[in-house]
């Protein structure tokens, strides 16, 4: 496996690969990271969401049934 690995300040809607003739037709993931993220824009109700505490809601809810049965399921539905 081949990897290469840069950094670019990005003006653009477009990268510049370096070393791109060895990776010319070939299948490539490519991964961004940046440092800081912005919010998503919309309902601020769901950008709001992972601000909540969740735990006065812990162990108030009991799941009947076999977790692992359910969880096969759902896959199977995609």
């Amino acid at each position: 496996m081949y990897a290469i690995e840069f950094e670019a300040d990005l003006k653009s809607e477009y990268v510049r690969i370096p070393q791109f003739e060895k990776l010319k037709n070939k299948h490539v993931k490519v991964i961004v990271l940046a440092d800081t993220i912005e919010k998503p824009h919309g309902n601020k109700n769901l950008n709001n969401l992972a601000a909540y505490d969740f735990s006065d809601l812990v162990g108030k809810l009991e799941w009947q049934g076999d977790a692992l049965t359910e969880q096969k399921a759902l896959r199977d539905e995609w």
